[in-house]
């Protein structure tokens, strides 16, 4: 199941349109149902879906912003949500001559 995370389809389909809406990390992984039982499951979700998360961003799929949470604990997290990509090809995969080393 720890492969579900990379699936950048996926991923967009429970992503909201709204930055009102926006999500963490942990809602996105249970919103895929990804299986996070243990820590180390917690771990290895969030370490492959930040990566595809950071590589939809980058794409101009997916838009993030910093937020503090209000209530408890005043942790930093990222919340995420779908934005449409502006100047390039509407697929997922990054077309060549894009700048790269």
């Amino acid at each position: 199941m720890e492969g579900d995370a990379t699936n950048q389809e996926d991923i967009l389909a429970v992503l909201p349109e709204s930055r009102d809406d926006a999500k963490s990390l942990k809602e996105i992984a249970q919103d895929m149902e990804l299986e996070m039982v243990s820590y180390a499951d917690w771990i290895r979700v969030e370490r492959r879906l930040s990566s595809s998360l950071r590589t939809l961003a980058r794409w101009g799929f997916v838009a993030l912003e910093r937020r503090q949470r209000e209530e408890g604990h005043k942790f930093w997290y990222n919340a995420y949500w779908k934005t449409k990509p502006t100047g390039r090809s509407s697929g997922l995969v990054a077309g060549a001559g894009e700048g790269g080393i």
